[in-house]
């Protein structure tokens, strides 16, 4: 049976490299899922900016809209306006 003073102590130089290494290897772990994290936060900012975007391409396309049926809301009321105009003429010649 060996005694605890047989037993051959490892160098303290090898023993650094060693925990060095694993240090390293919980570094790179961490970073690699840091690196996931930022990717999903960057997804959701093209999400965002897409949704922005879509929102400012749908404002234009209702303001557009908003000026079509102002537009039509003016011929129509000119349109009336000029059919009022003529039935008078028609029931003043009718009247006569």
């Amino acid at each position: 049976m060996k005694n605890k003073n047989d037993i051959k102590k490892s160098s303290p130089f090898l023993s650094g490299l060693i925990n060095i290494f694993f240090d390293m290897i919980k570094h790179f772990i961490k970073d690699f899922e840091n690196m996931r994290k930022v990717k999903k936060i960057d997804t959701a900012a093209e999400k965002f900016s897409a949704l922005e975007h879509m929102i400012v391409r749908l404002e234009e396309k209702i303001n557009d809209n908003w000026k079509a049926v102002e537009e039509l809301k003016s011929k129509l009321l000119w349109g009336n306006v000029i059919n009022i105009a003529l039935l008078l003429v028609i029931i003043y010649l009718l009247i006569k």
